[in-house]
């Protein structure tokens, strides 16, 4: 009786095991390359390994010595088949999350300072074009007690499509004499903003269609308006805006002609006040 078939899905879990312990060996070997990952594709006749380093020479090494342990290291350890090792140079090194943080875990390791390393970091990622990034060390940094600090520029997305499209993350390590200190990096890659989900683009034409709908009038038309009907004209004059003036202006004549009664009025009893007063005197 043959034995029974496994299942696909642990199949799957099997290779996706070894990829990851793949990728972990060779982040620790190619550290010093700046590493920033790996892409494996299987065909029938071998197994294609493709290397993407911030310096390829540090992989080939010289006489291809480098490359031909790597290679030993993959058939014997991990099972491959007759692998291929390609090479293949990152164009703009800070701009993978990878590479800076491998960056700033080289310079922390040579006793320089982590916020020093932090902003040169920071600036080089910026100036590369992205449009934003974080950086987060924490541990031990001068006292016993463990603290984190934080790096930022530009914008940093965390919930939605935009950190799995467009964020690239990495996580690194390093050891010193009073711990473990975590390096955390984000960088939000330079993409064109017209197909960012967050923007807002707008049609000139839609925009009028719409005034034209709000304001009664239909595109095209020139702003001519519907007709009024007959029914909604009637009990209004012809001439709204002389009616308007008219009664302005009768408004206004009530206003002058009361303050003269007024006027009149104060002259009048202040007349007869004087009057009065003249005769008391007498």
């Amino acid at each position: 009786m043959s034995a029974k078939a496994s299942p696909t899905y642990k199949k799957i879990i099997e290779e996706g095991l070894i990829k990851a312990r793949v990728y972990e060996f060779l982040q620790g070997e190619l550290d010093r390359a700046g590493f920033h990952g790996a892409k494996v594709v299987t065909t029938p006749v071998r197994d294609v390994v493709t290397l993407y380093v911030e310096r390829p020479g540090l992989v080939i090494g010289r006489g291809g010595r480098i490359a031909k342990r790597l290679t030993e290291i993959l058939k014997r350890e991990f099972g491959f088949q007759n692998p291929y090792l390609r090479v293949e140079k990152v164009e703009q090194p800070f701009l993978s999350a990878s590479i800076v943080a491998n960056y700033i875990a080289r310079r922390i390791m040579r006793g320089e300072r982590h916020k020093r390393a932090a902003f040169a970091a920071l600036r080089r990622v910026m100036a590369s074009g992205a449009k934003g990034v974080e950086i987060r060390i924490a541990g031990k940094f001068t006292g016993q007690r463990a603290r984190e600090e934080r790096f930022r520029a530009g914008v940093i997305y965390r919930c939605g499509e935009e950190p799995t499209s467009y964020v690239d993350y990495a996580v690194r390590h390093v050891m010193l004499p009073q711990g473990m200190l975590g390096i955390r990096v984000r960088i939000v890659k330079p993409v064109d903003e017209s197909t960012m989900p967050d923007q807002i683009i707008v049609i000139p034409e839609r925009v009028e269609e719409v005034l034209a709908e709000f304001s009664g009038e239909a595109p095209g038309e020139g702003g001519e308006g519907e007709e009024i009907p007959p029914e909604l004209l009637e009990g209004t004059s012809d001439t709204p805006g002389e009616e308007a003036e008219e009664g302005s202006l009768e408004a206004e004549e009530s206003v002058v002609e009361g303050v003269s009664e007024s006027a009149v009025e104060e002259r009048d009893s202040g007349g007869a006040e004087d009057a009065v007063g003249e005769g008391a005197e007498e």
